[in-house]
């Protein structure tokens, strides 16, 4: 299981602040959202994800693997701390 914090407008939007999910990559983090939610896949993409504090762009972008206990954060652009 991994939890996923969303953050700015990706909580605003979709009315969560965290959830639990089972997902063995990021891309299934983002198809999960997306049924979860019922939006397309591709509304997810205009997000950063950072993978246990680090952004995916210096992992394996969506291909990153995931495990038991990561925190995957879901950030929009302009989001502030």
């Amino acid at each position: 299981m991994v939890t996923v914090k969303l953050f700015g407008a990706a909580r605003i939007n979709f009315k969560d602040k965290q959830v639990e999910l089972e997902a063995s990559t990021v891309k299934e983090v983002l198809e999960k959202l997306a049924a979860k939610y019922g939006a397309p896949v591709k509304d997810f993409k205009q997000f950063v994800y950072f993978v246990n504090d680090v952004n995916i762009d210096k992992l394996k972008m969506y291909k990153t693997p995931l495990s038991d206990g990561d925190v995957v954060m879901v950030i929009s652009l302009g989001s502030g701390g």
